[in-house]
This record gives structure tokens, C-alpha cells and sequence, in this order.
């Protein structure tokens, strides 16, 4: 992740990554809950545009150690939520 576009990149293949999951695990569960899938396909989606929102706008332009430390910290918070959000994908 060398620039802001190629970050932006990784975030839209993780989560459409994470997408997909939810909804093959949705196919493929034998209780189709139409409103769980529904909620958690809005809820990947809005944590998606938030993020790539919070990357469009970085702290500390000028500084690259804070612009550094800034995508460092993003990134970590979007592993984690991807990883919440695959764990809660797998249990439909």
C-alpha cells in the first residue's frame, strides 16, 4: 500500500471479498433469514464507504510520519472489522 489509491483498492477487494462470503453463506445455509443477509449486506457496505471515506481524508498532510502512522492505524481498524464481520458472514 504504497499510495492512497492502491489502499483504496485493497479495502474495495476486501470487502467485496467479504460480500461474496456473506452471500454464499447465505445461499448455502439451510435457515435463509432474508432480513439478516439484507442487514448484514448493508452493514459491510456502509463500513466500506466509511473507510474509504477516513482514507480520502488523511491527518497530518506534510508529515509523512503521520500520514504513515494514520494509514497504519486504518488499516489495523479495517482488519479488524473484516474479521468481525467474515466471523458474523459465517454464522448465517
Amino acid at each position: 500500500m504504497a499510495t492512497r489509491r492502491g489502499f483504496k483498492k485493497d479495502m474495495n477487494l476486501i470487502y467485496s471479498d467479504l460480500l461474496l462470503e456473506a452471500l454464499d453463506s447465505f445461499r448455502a445455509s439451510k435457515n435463509k433469514d432474508e432480513k439478516k443477509i439484507s442487514e448484514l449486506c448493508n452493514k459491510i457496505s456502509d463500513h466500506h464507504a466509511d473507510f474509504i471515506s477516513r482514507a480520502s481524508h488523511t491527518d497530518g498532510k506534510g508529515n509523512k510520519k503521520v500520514v504513515k502512522a494514520y494509514y497504519k492505524s486504518l488499516w489495523d481498524e479495517v482488519l479488524k472489522d473484516v474479521m468481525a464481520l467474515g466471523e458474523e458472514a459465517s454464522k448465517l
